[in-house]
């Protein structure tokens, strides 16, 4: 048994790579937003934002599960299993993502007639739009393949290269070769183009594996309702667009798309902790004794982190967003600390989803999904026109809480299961509170900076304060239980 030193130690160095990562394409990201908004504005986001929202869509339509099988088989197949099911679920995601780009191509016309803002693509923006889904759907296996493997570092580089070849790409279009809004286009499929290509590089000649219909049987018994979710998730997001715009303005979305922006930054900083701890969690679900004590701390960090990210989008968000866009995305900055609440829920409930998936109960996993989003649809047909976007955002966190309200539940007919979401329970708690007291009192910009010094400085306080008790109920108890055992042993 690993001392809790050695084992912080661990942990840390695992995730150092993706932390680095990650914080570079971070930093890249906020280098992006002045010099591109400096030449683009809402309505150029709300054209890209809703392109991107149909290629999702497209891809949704490609969705079998494939992650599921994944997730269910991959640490229990020696290494010539684990390649022929790489083999045969990226060969069936090609296949799908090329059947997709024709379809897309077949249907533009009709997209174009009876959604307005699409008269506004050119040819070329298109075409980047169609190109992108074979990539979307190769990457969609390639990256939880990478996860699974434990090479969280891999992909760790390949998403910064996609960073990389996407800033450069859009950069070299808008200054350059000045062609504008299709500079996003560009740079999206470009990044993605290098990232899947990479990946692929990395897994080397398991690519090439033979293909077995084993496990597109496998797939078979998922695909329906995995392919249900996945069509629900994306429908939604085109309604939450299309609504937005028919109800306010095409401003109004591009605000929106910006935001989210924003939550990718933070997303990137949860996905590094998550893609190293996601294959330890699916190794302690395996245990039936296990509570789930090497990820808690870790996870633990994130939603302290998530949760003073929460107190700067309350205090100081405006500025930020109106120093970093020139003052044309006013209105995203208001949206930033929801925006945060749905992302700490978004990650909370790891021990549930983790037991479920080794359970082979992805099926359960896609009808609750599936139930939450068909009632988040309908709620927000009713909200959008009378609140817009805060419709959205109110709706997307009422349906990820019950989503794992839910989850948990089911996942408590398996094994017990340790509630360890303290930390996004207060933090939600904690920013709403911030809110509300920063919205009534108007408090000036060198109290707003006081405030969120000292409360992002108390939680980490106590959460550091707390680590040691946390070890020792971990570590020491067990290790005490073996030794009054061997005791017991030698005493007999």
């Amino acid at each position: 048994m690993p001392s809790p030193t050695k084992y912080s130690h661990h942990l840390m160095k695992g995730v150092s790579y993706n932390l680095i990562a990650n914080f570079i394409q971070g930093l890249l990201t906020l280098a992006l937003i002045p010099i591109a908004t400096l030449v683009l504005g809402p309505q150029d986001y709300a054209v890209f934002g809703m392109g991107v929202v149909v290629v999702a869509l497209a891809v949704a339509l490609c969705e079998t599960g494939s992650a599921y099988v994944l997730y269910g088989h991959y640490q229990v197949l020696n290494e010539s299993g684990r390649a022929r099911l790489q083999s045969t679920l990226l060969t069936l995601a090609l296949l799908l993502g090329l059947v997709a780009m024709f379809l897309v191509l077949l249907v533009w016309p009709m997209l174009v007639r009876n959604v307005p803002l699409f008269t506004e693509l050119t040819q070329v923006e298109m075409w980047l739009l169609c190109l992108t889904l074979p990539l979307k759907t190769v990457w969609s296996i390639l990256n939880p393949f990478l996860i699974s493997r434990g090479r969280s570092d891999w992909l760790a580089f390949c998403l910064l290269l996609q960073s990389v070849v996407g800033l450069l790409a859009i950069l070299s279009c808008l200054y350059f070769f000045e062609i504008g809004r299709s500079a996003l286009f560009w740079g999206h499929w470009a990044g993605l183009f290098v990232c899947v290509i990479t990946a692929l590089t990395f897994l080397r000649r398991s690519v090439l594996a033979p293909f077995k219909k084993h496990w597109l049987r496998q797939v078979h018994g998922v695909a329906f309702r995995a392919w249900f979710v996945g069509l629900a998730e994306h429908t939604r997001s085109l309604i939450e667009s299309a609504l937005i715009v028919k109800a306010f303005s095409s401003e109004a979305l591009g605000n929106y798309n910006h935001a989210k922006v924003y939550q990718g930054l933070t997303a990137q900083g949860t996905n590094a902790f998550a893609n190293y701890l996601w294959p330890i969690a699916l190794k302690e679900a395996r245990d039936g004794e296990s509570r789930f004590m090497q990820i808690r701390p870790a996870w633990d960090l994130v939603y302290v982190g998530l949760t003073c990210i929460g107190f700067g989008a309350v205090f100081l968000g405006d500025e930020l967003v109106s120093l970093l866009t020139h003052g044309k995305f006013l209105e995203a900055g208001a949206w930033l600390p929801w925006l945060v609440v749905y992302t700490l829920l978004q990650n909370a409930g790891k021990p549930a989803t983790a037991i479920l998936f080794v359970a082979r109960k992805s099926n359960y996993y896609s009808n609750i999904r599936i139930i939450t989003v068909l009632l988040a649809i309908l709620a927000l047909l009713v909200l959008i026109p009378i609140f817009g976007v805060e419709a959205v955002l109110s709706v997307g966190i009422f349906e990820m809480l019950i989503f794992r309200v839910f989850i948990s539940v089911e996942a408590r007919r398996v094994r017990p299961v340790p509630f360890q979401d303290q930390w996004v329970v207060a933090g939600c708690l904690l920013i709403f509170v911030c809110w509300y007291l920063e919205s009534s009192l108007q408090l000036s910009l060198m109290d707003r900076c006081s405030a969120f010094m000292g409360l992002s400085c108390t939680i980490f306080a106590i959460q550091l304060l707390n680590l040691p008790a946390l070890h020792k109920s971990n570590w020491y108890n067990k290790l005490l239980g073996r030794k009054r055992q061997d005791s017991e042993k030698k005493h007999v």
